[in-house]
């Protein structure tokens, strides 16, 4: 489902530049940051300043976005963006944590969310198609959504609050009881259940398969890596044709 291939980008950085190098997002260091911002601009062929994100607080905040400025800044507190501009690239941060992209293909109008697994059972995925259906119109059966990269069930475990606030939203989706009490989350398969409750068609979501825990040369893993563990940028940008006139 290469739905954005004529109408824009889409996509998530790797822990290394594809010519070499440490690509990193993580804003602990300000010069690395800086550079991979402009590592990413400079792929996509936009302004830096382009490039809309910011500090996530694992939430279910979403930023509508209408128009960019002058210089890059953060936007901060918000997990979730949208626009149905060209030349705004949509941003969020990862290592572990769920990308979901939405494309509404009849309005031209992007998503891009942040789940970890506070913002997955409080509904960000439900959230970014119910604020599409409010600012653009959009109808959840025509979404096409991509589920991206993020950790394996079998490398996350969670404790009994987790597993009960799972089962408020989902029931046993996504999880898998352990002897003690614990159990092995899957995030994506939450979030997929969440979109199918919303009305998205199944067909029209697409899940990576690709596990960041279980790829260490090409994306950072909190839960691997600890502390240590850098960031990918996953992004989403409309193609200049759909330009406002």
């Amino acid at each position: 489902m290469n739905w954005m291939n004529l109408n824009g980008s889409w996509g998530i950085s790797t822990r290394f530049l594809p010519e070499g190098g440490i690509w990193d997002f993580h804003m602990r260091d300000e010069v690395l940051f800086t550079h991979a911002i402009n590592e990413l601009a400079k792929r996509l062929k936009v302004l830096s300043s382009q490039i809309v994100c910011g500090r996530q607080p694992h939430g279910v905040e979403i930023l509508k976005v209408t128009k960019t400025e002058s210089d890059f800044y953060l936007r901060d507190g918000y997990d979730g963006y949208l626009t149905d501009q060209a030349g705004i690239v949509l941003g969020t941060f990862h290592a572990d944590c769920v990308p979901l992209y939405f494309y509404d293909p009849r309005n031209h109008a992007i998503g891009l969310a942040h789940g970890g697994w506070r913002g997955t059972v409080a509904g960000i995925a439900g959230k970014m198609v119910d604020r599409m259906k409010k600012e653009y119109g959009s109808i959840a059966e025509e979404l096409l959504v991509e589920i991206g990269p993020c950790i394996s069930q079998g490398g996350y475990e969670v404790d009994l609050p987790v597993i009960e606030a799972c089962k408020q939203v989902t029931g046993m989706t996504g999880l898998a009881m352990k002897s003690d009490g614990h159990a092995n989350l899957d995030l994506a398969a939450i979030h997929l259940e969440i979109l199918l409750m919303k009305g998205v068609v199944r067909g029209n979501i697409r899940v990576d398969l690709r596990k960041t825990d279980q790829n260490p040369t090409l994306f950072y893993s909190h839960r691997k890596e600890g502390k240590k563990a850098g960031r990918m940028m996953a992004w989403i940008t409309l193609d200049d044709k759909f330009a406002k006139k």
